[in-house]
């Protein structure tokens, strides 16, 4: 089976090839049970589709408004190393006879960021140990997860760290059908090419193709397609002779798979710190927004549970300058706003909220966004920024019960539970409210957004003070906080 030719993708429509995807006007859906793979898939498959078509910004405008027919996709299949992308060796590489190689059940590959020792490190929401075996073509997905989210000391004592840094935040663009998102989100080599300012010597194959070597790996020296499936480990697959009900998407397999085996690579990337320390660089992958200190670059990742994707928007969408850092939006980001397309778009930003290698949630959030991205961005922010003002001042209100000498942890549990509940109802809010970005002034959006924020911050406040009312000194310090929350 070959990913560039064959019919591996889960589809609403059974399996299908990435070429029936791109090349024809069915309504496909990607059917797969978890949602990290959904959004894995959706990456691997706009990197997939740059392999192809290798297209300029020019080219990739017209294929998003006139298509792409099947025999310019075998033209374009013609002029790469095909190959590279059969199912037995992409993204997998085995490694020095000396190495222990040492094999892990498949459920291993779900999460995407495993820690060997934290109570959650099986990792996501769902149950599962109902993922224990899965058919050979989804395990393309599993492993490109992995590859793509792997943090260090996790995955056991072997733990290695990937390119983009441990968890992170993935955000692309998400077009009116599976064939718009592929394209939307493959990469402009001629944009890239000025973005990433690599240099002339590159290495442009993949990983299993000219393998690493250890040492620190320069990000100036990784070309495109070897940046898109970079490896932080040797890894290889156990296929068997038995048929079996994928786990992963659903479908019958005459094959299956329940065990990997994987050894870390030797070396480091610029999101290390011996990487950093070393002047690795930081690889620019396309899906990943980024924090800019002092001491090297970062990629963003959602660390606890009131972590919440409307607090960063403006930051994906063109960056943002904090008193520590810049944060800079992801590569696809400007390649959108840099190609001008006037349809309206919808962002979609995922990934896994992460603690010390241990997941403990999941974002997985679409927004919709103006047709123009730069013009209308003051009304983007403004929302966001209302949000966060409003967050801030139930944060203060709340803090009054701080001062009545009770027990810290039973107060501080008391305002988080209030503060989560304001932040999950904060993001419904602001996604409605973002609807109307393209049809109202700014000032307009930022009132409805502020009046409705405000009103929800005062329900939450208010039925704090009326479960608490019998209990004096948290009443009386509850209402003393109403000055910092209905203050105009």
């Amino acid at each position: 089976m070959n990913l560039l030719k064959d019919e591996f993708v889960s589809t609403n429509k059974g399996k299908v090839s990435l070429k029936a995807i791109l090349t024809s006007d069915e309504d496909y859906q990607l059917q797969y049970y978890f949602d990290e793979i959904q959004l894995a898939m959706l990456q691997l498959l706009s990197s997939l589709t740059t392999v192809v078509l290798q297209a300029t910004v020019s080219e990739l405008k017209g294929y998003l408004k006139n298509g792409l027919r099947p025999e310019q996709y075998d033209a374009k299949l013609e002029r790469i190393e095909a190959d590279w992308f059969e199912a037995d060796c992409f993204m997998q590489s085995k490694p020095p006879k000396s190495a222990k190689w040492p094999d892990a059940p498949i459920t291993k590959l779900l999460s995407g960021i495993e820690c060997g020792t934290s109570p959650n490190a099986i990792g996501l929401f769902s149950d599962m140990e109902k993922a224990k075996v899965v058919c050979p073509d989804c395990i393309h997905g599993l492993n490109y997860n992995l590859h793509m989210n792997i943090k260090g000391e996790c995955f056991g004592p072997t733990g290695a760290t990937g390119i983009r840094g441990g968890g992170a935040i993935s955000t692309l663009i998400s077009g009116s059908s599976l064939k718009e998102t592929l394209l939307s989100n493959s990469v402009a080599v001629d944009f890239f090419t000025n973005y990433a300012q690599l240099d002339d010597d590159a290495d442009m194959n993949p990983m299993w193709v000219t393998l690493l070597l250890g040492g620190v790996y320069q990000a100036q020296k990784i070309g495109l397609v070897r940046g898109l499936f970079a490896l932080a480990y040797h890894i290889g697959f156990t296929i068997e002779d038995a048929p079996c009900t994928c786990d992963v998407c659903g479908l019958h397999s005459k094959k299956s798979v329940t065990m990997f085996n994987r050894e870390k690579y030797t070396g480091s990337y610029g999101s290390t710190k011996n990487g950093r320390d070393t002047g690795a660089g930081w690889w620019p992958h396309p899906y990943t927004p980024r924090t800019i200190k002092d001491d090297g670059t970062y990629a963003i990742c959602a660390r606890d549970q009131n972590w919440s994707s409307w607090q960063e928007l403006g930051s994906y969408i063109v960056g943002k300058e904090t008193d520590k850092a810049m944060v800079e939006p992801a590569f696809i980001i400007k390649q959108y706003q840099h190609m001008t397309n006037p349809k309206q778009t919808n962002l979609l930003i995922g990934g896994n909220i992460a603690d010390q290698g241990s997941i403990t949630g999941r974002i997985y959030d679409l927004y919709s966004m103006p047709s123009s991205l730069s013009k209308q961005l003051s009304r983007v922010t403004q929302v966001v920024d209302a949000g966060l003002e409003q967050k801030e001042r139930l944060s203060k209100a709340l803090n009054k019960m701080f001062g009545v000498g009770y027990d810290k942890n039973f107060v501080g549990g008391i305002k988080e539970h209030a503060m989560q509940r304001f932040t999950s109802n904060a993001q419904q809010i602001i996604q409605t409210t973002l609807l109307d970005v393209e049809r109202k002034e700014a000032t307009q959006l930022r009132k409805e957004a502020v009046e409705a924020l405000k009103q929800e911050a005062e329900r939450i406040y208010q039925n704090v003070q009326r479960k608490y009312q019998h209990d004096l000194p948290l009443f009386k310090a509850l209402v003393k906080g109403e000055v910092a929350l209905y203050k105009h």
